[in-house]
């Protein structure tokens, strides 16, 4: 299938002052156009419950451990097709108005783009790929905590 694609274009300005700080272009798949079993298998990605940080944060206070917590602002350009259990369908995007090439061509998808329904699915496997890499292993009783 074949997918519209558009620019959003963020101005981002200092707080105190109002001034300029800069300008983001961020490069969009319309995903509102896309239907599941055509261009995506799935697009459950866990989010780990408020409990389970306060849960987490007793038990390192009780145990006296060291506990870390991460942001992930931009790892969402980290996510890859590859590691998804299953298989996806190929995606193929228009360039968006104001790209200088031919209105007609089409672009593969070789990872997810911001509007992709299964996006955060493939952050969570990319992820928990990695965490599994560096000795991490999931909690018993959240699927989006890990533990050594």
């Amino acid at each position: 299938m074949i997918y519209g694609s558009r620019f959003h274009h963020k101005i981002k300005l200092h707080t105190h002052t109002g001034k300029l700080k800069s300008l983001k272009t961020l490069l969009v798949v319309m995903g509102n156009q896309m239907k599941l079993g055509e261009s995506y298998v799935d697009a459950f990605a866990p989010v780990p419950r408020s409990t389970a940080g306060r849960v987490m944060m007793s038990l390192a206070a009780a145990l006296n451990l060291e506990m870390h917590c991460v942001d992930l602002s931009q790892a969402f350009i980290q996510a890859s097709w590859a590691d998804l259990p299953e298989e996806v369908p190929q995606v193929f995007i228009r360039p968006p108005s104001g790209w200088d090439e031919d209105p007609d061509a089409v672009h593969e998808l070789l990872s997810p783009l911001y509007g992709h329904p299964a996006l955060a699915r493939c952050l969570h496997y990319t992820l928990n790929h990695f965490m599994q890499d560096k000795g991490f292993e999931k909690t018993g009783f959240e699927e989006s905590v890990w533990m050594r």
